[in-house]
């Protein structure tokens, strides 16, 4: 027999033994009485008060009457004392409350009471003068109810003890294996791993000892992996404390990395004016309040920009940065012009007294070194400086830029062009393990124009946004890969595809991606998924379910440019993620940065715990592999690992 059955058969027992005792015979029988005595002291008063009123209603002595009928009623043992006519008119009428005292709502409607009415005739002489009926008020018929309730449950509670008592006894030998359980668990909170190698006869407790012998394995490793990484722990981080943005040393990290790798978008520099004065005259404290308040205001104003992917830095002092990614001159100029349009709530919320707030300088960049950039950020900022309070002045890009070589219009007609003639060609890019083994290949989109001619990568992300052409884009990406994985032409290997954020929440887009991964089932499994991390994990649920939809095709999901943001790791385990990708800012100076070695170190064995594998992006030497290597990373893209090809 079953722990379980054992367990349950006990338990009936017993616990129907005590509710049969208590409830069906002490509060059924206490009921029942008092339903008895409510309906005898309601006939027995109105008899009584028939009797006694007839002689005074028979000389219309009515204030008598009244005086009577008020000792009966003011008593508060009666809801109603009706005296009426033979003609059934109403001569007298009192009412009380009725009183339920301290008896719960649910326990009335769970016991109801009878209330019947008791009624006798009034004579006047051999006459009928008229009718008393008296409603007895069950105020306290309820409350001895309750008490009985209250008597019956003590001891209920006493029989449960002794039940309690049985069933120790009788569970002791039973239930032996889980006080080892127990032990087991006490010892892994002392970082000691014992396994029990002697299995308990019981089904159920096999199972569980089994589970816990795997977990303090797992629980094991997890803890040896976190004390080598704290003895690599350095004190700085990459959040400023004050603010809660990024610091210095991150924005400069993750502007090196975007540059190196060829992003293109803008660098905005805010600085607020008179900051060394403010702190003199209101003191550090009001300082600090400023800037914590400069910093929840740049975000809700780049938040309030949908698809849009940026970070926030808090350089020193006053001085703030914002950096958007894929952005144009347009984009970045109207981000600037709405911050310096704003500005003006400072004062208008008590901040400062000033109508000069601050300045705004907005400089591109796309293939510039961070030298120039910063240098041409710095110059925009000292112009807008000049220029008058809460100005904003952008550096003019150079011509040679495409992004602003033609309109946003000419680049929505040229992609639309491209997607209706399906002018898509793919580059594959290898993932490789430490023993360069490829475990999957990325799917890189290359677009044509009627010419021929190449569209730039950060002018389909930017303008297929820009004019919502991103569902075309992913659908017309998934189909060529769902293709190419049919024809076998990577072999076994996987491909992943990166799709918009946005799809996610697209009902369209992903009852559409369901329907073709259905239509070709024996490929499904070899198909991966990339969202970025910025678009994807404020709407937890939403991605939760689109991953649950994909991973009943087989197909799955990672996040790419992990650790952009500031997020927490605790998502990771709302989610049912396969693998990750760390965001390449932390893998360009990973041999010297040892930070950023045991951030590395910390996102892996957190994943790890979790069961997702961690790759790591922008690997462009073997230093840098050999140190990922020693990391446990499961995997490696970059051009250090293998040039992206048309294979």
């Amino acid at each position: 027999m079953t722990l379980l059955k054992q367990l349950l058969a006990m338990i009936v027992l017993l616990f129907t033994m005590l509710f049969i005792g208590s409830f069906s015979l002490s509060i059924e029988n206490t009921r029942s009485y008092l339903n008895n005595q409510l309906r005898t002291i309601s006939q027995d008063t109105a008899t009584s008060l028939g009797l006694s009123l007839s002689p005074h209603i028979s000389k219309q002595d009515y204030v008598m009457v009244e005086r009577m009928v008020s000792a009966v009623s003011d008593s508060g043992y009666y809801r109603q004392v009706l005296i009426t006519d033979v003609e059934g008119k109403i001569i007298i009428n009192k009412t009380q409350q009725v009183s339920l005292n301290d008896v719960p709502a649910w326990f009335i409607n769970m016991f109801k009471l009878d209330t019947p009415e008791g009624e006798a005739l009034i004579m006047a002489g051999w006459q009928q003068a008229g009718t008393v009926k008296v409603l007895v008020n069950p105020g306290y018929a309820y409350m001895a109810l309750w008490s009985s309730a209250i008597q019956s449950f003590l001891w209920f509670a006493g029989m449960s003890v002794l039940a309690f008592v049985l069933g120790v006894i009788a569970l002791h030998y039973i239930l032996n294996p889980l006080r080892m359980v127990e032990a087991q668990a006490r010892a892994i909170c002392d970082r000691e791993y014992p396994i029990q190698n002697k299995l308990p006869w019981t089904i159920e407790l096999r199972s569980v000892v089994e589970a816990m012998n795997r977990m303090t394995r797992k629980v094991k490793q997890m803890f040896e992996e976190q004390s080598a990484s704290i003895e690599r722990l350095h004190a700085e981080n990459y959040r400023d404390s004050l603010t809660n943005l990024a610091n210095r040393r991150y924005f400069d990290m993750q502007l090196n990395h975007l540059i190196k790798t060829g992003e293109h978008g803008a660098v905005i520099l805010l600085e607020l004016k008179n900051f060394k004065e403010y702190n003199k005259n209101r003191g550090f404290q009001a300082g600090d309040e400023l800037l914590r308040n400069a910093a929840s205001f740049i975000n809700a104003i780049c938040k309030a920009q949908p698809n849009q992917e940026y970070f926030v830095a808090h350089l020193s002092g006053a001085s703030f940065a914002i950096v958007i990614i894929n952005a144009d001159e347009q984009e970045a100029r109207d981000l600037g012009d709405r911050i310096v349009r704003a500005l003006p709530r400072f004062k208008e919320r008590g901040l400062v007294e000033s109508d000069e707030i601050g300045h705004v300088g907005v400089a591109l960049f796309t293939h510039q070194s961070y030298t120039e950039v910063m240098s041409a950020t710095d110059l925009a900022l000292r112009t807008a400086q000049q220029l008058g309070p809460n100005a904003m002045y952008l550096v003019e890009p150079s011509k040679s830029v495409p992004s602003v070589v033609n309109t946003s219009t000419h680049w929505g007609e040229v992609l639309r062009e491209a997607l209706q003639n399906n002018r898509l060609s793919l580059l594959m890019q290898p993932v490789k393990d430490s023993a360069a083994s490829v475990l999957h290949y990325e799917a890189l989109m290359r677009l044509t124009d009627a010419n021929g001619e190449i569209i730039p990568a950060m002018i389909c992300t930017q303008m297929a946004n820009r004019h919502g052409l991103a569902m075309d884009f992913d659908k017309m990406m998934v189909t060529e890969v769902l293709s190419r994985l049919a024809a076998k032409r990577y072999g076994d290997a996987p491909v992943a595809v990166n799709i918009f954020p946005s799809g996610v929440q697209n009902k369209v887009f992903v009852d559409w991606l369901c329907s073709r991964l259905a239509e070709n089932p024996g490929v499904a499994s070899r198909l991966l998924i990339e969202l970025p991390e910025y678009g994807v994990i404020e709407n937890i649920e939403a991605l939760r379910e689109f991953i649950h939809k994909l991973a009943a095709y087989g197909v799955r999901v990672g996040l790419d440019h992990f650790g952009r943001g500031f997020s927490s790791f605790g998502y990771l385990s709302k989610l049912k993620l396969d693998y990750i990708k760390v965001d390449g800012g932390y893998v360009h100076t990973i041999v010297e940065d040892k930070d950023n070695q045991f951030l590395m170190d910390s996102i892996t064995k957190v994943a790890h715990s979790l069961d997702i594998q961690v790759y790591a992006v922008s690997v462009e030497d073997e230093a840098q592999r050999r140190m990922l290597t020693d990391l446990h990373l499961d995997g490696m893209l970059g051009y250090g690992v293998g040039r992206p090809e048309d294979i």
